[in-house]
């Protein structure tokens, strides 16, 4: 189910008169919260998956312990980790949500950062190795243009002030995925080619034989 960013924050926010009714089991959800567990699962799609079966998961220390990266996460975002203790079935129909609104959103800054690094080679290869240097205030003053691309995309510097890893590793993939379509269309391109030369050559051939038996 689709929904507007400003809805998505006033939920979140979960300050008014609906939040406190009975249709909010959880008021105390934040959108920071939500932004910080949403990138985790983005980044771990197989914990996504079991917890999006079976929210329930999470109070299951067994379970818990079989997954150290998110009994790292946990201890380290108490705020995730008590909302998902107080209501966590609630808590990840939350997440869905935001992360179905703020996916469109999200691919858009994606976009431009990927953009912006295939002009910039020597910036992505830096920030491939580190990506906690998109947060350096060093690393950006040696590099204006990528300063100036930050004042421009505060969206995008926001997400890599919260999670430059998580947010470079989506940045990968989305190249990932656009070199695959490029190689795609480029076999399609060949493909339509040669269908187009064995086209013309066929009618040739067939040109070539009805002037023969008109003579």
């Amino acid at each position: 189910m689709k929904i507007t960013m400003v809805g998505l924050m006033v939920a979140s926010l979960g300050m008014g008169s609906a939040a406190l009714s009975a249709g909010n089991p959880n008021p105390d959800i934040t959108r920071q919260e939500l932004q910080n567990f949403d990138n985790f699962l983005d980044t771990h799609p197989a914990i996504d998956s079991e917890l999006t079966k079976n929210p329930r998961l999470i109070e299951d220390p067994v379970w818990v312990s079989a997954h150290p990266e998110l009994k790292t996460f946990m201890s380290t975002h108490p705020g995730v980790r008590e909302e998902m203790k107080e209501t966590p079935r609630f808590f990840m129909h939350r997440e869905e949500q935001f992360d179905k609104s703020g996916r469109d959103e999200s691919l858009r800054e994606l976009a431009h950062l990927d953009v912006f690094l295939d002009t910039h080679p020597g910036i992505e290869k830096e920030m491939r190795k580190n990506p906690s240097l998109a947060n350096n205030p060093e690393f950006i003053s040696k590099h204006p243009e990528f300063s100036e691309f930050l004042t421009k995309h505060p969206a995008v510097r926001a997400d890599l002030k919260e999670n430059p890893k998580a947010f470079m590793h989506r940045e990968s993939e989305l190249e990932r995925i656009e070199k695959i379509e490029a190689r795609e269309r480029e076999r399609n391109e060949r493909l339509n080619e040669r269908r187009e030369h064995k086209a013309a050559v066929t009618d040739a051939q067939k040109a070539a034989r009805r002037a023969k038996t008109t003579v």
